[in-house]
């Protein structure tokens, strides 16, 4: 079946305009023309929407979204496992959450008082000790190092002049990875020098300092999030890089 373009926008609610610049930039292409000048999409367009609008989700900009679809090997079934454990994640995360919730209301109405513990199950920065140690204290390690918060007291230019340096590293990397080399490898390590100086912009950098960081790339789901469809390996990939120029270099 082909769809117009006003009816993708109906059946998907992303505006026609906004359809109109995806095809601009060379993000969703429509399937064929017709003869009246009209734009069509089949079943494989929508799918490629339905791909866009997940990395979108996940907090993806366009220019990130459109080098991970381009990619010769994506593979479209395993970022959609992928979205899903994301998803899934976040769904538990909000169950957790909405039961913190009915239990303090419960609490404040004086039916059922809770254990201290219980005020703070569900939030991001708390793991129960059975999955042991959490990257709560890597966290505070960063939080307390810092020299600037990076989101806060930017100007929008420059915040995002900060993503675009951060996320060329990344693809960098990511090119690393995918030729097989090793994390302990000569380009692997220039390249994380390159990006030590670069979060030494942001942090008092020390050993203790980026080896913490490293535990954030790795474990966090903000972290995670921007390095996921880069490259499934690269959070851990980098991690390890990270810990290794950490180890060889930094006092």
């Amino acid at each position: 079946m082909a769809y117009t373009v006003k009816k993708l926008s109906e059946i998907s609610g992303v505006t026609v305009r906004t359809l109109h610049f995806y095809e601009e930039s060379g993000l969703l292409k429509p399937a064929y023309y017709g003869s009246n000048g009209y734009r069509y999409y089949e079943e494989k367009e929508l799918l490629q929407l339905q791909q866009i609008l997940f990395f979108k989700e996940l907090g993806f900009t366009l220019k990130q979204i459109r080098k991970v679809l381009g990619k010769s090997d994506f593979d479209q079934i395993a970022a959609l496992h992928s979205h899903r454990q994301a998803l899934n994640s976040e769904w538990e995360k909000i169950g957790c959450l909405l039961k913190t919730v009915d239990k303090t209301i419960e609490h404040l109405k004086g039916k059922k008082k809770m254990k201290d513990r219980e005020f703070f199950d569900g939030f991001s920065l708390v793991k129960k000790a059975s999955e042991g140690e959490s990257y709560f204290a890597a966290e505070e390690t960063v939080l307390q190092n810092l020299k600037i918060q990076p989101s806060e007291e930017m100007e929008e230019s420059e915040r995002l002049e900060v993503a675009k340096i951060a996320n060329k590293i990344y693809a960098k990397i990511g090119d690393c990875l995918e030729k097989g080399m090793d994390p302990s490898s000569k380009e692997v390590q220039r390249l994380i020098k390159e990006h030590c100086d670069f979060a030494g912009r942001f942090h008092q950098m020390s050993k203790h300092v980026y080896q913490a960081l490293a535990k954030l790339y790795c474990e966090h789901p903000e972290y995670r999030k921007q390095l996921d469809p880069i490259h499934p390996d690269l959070a851990v990939f980098i991690a390890e890089a990270m810990t290794i120029f950490a180890d060889n270099n930094l006092p």
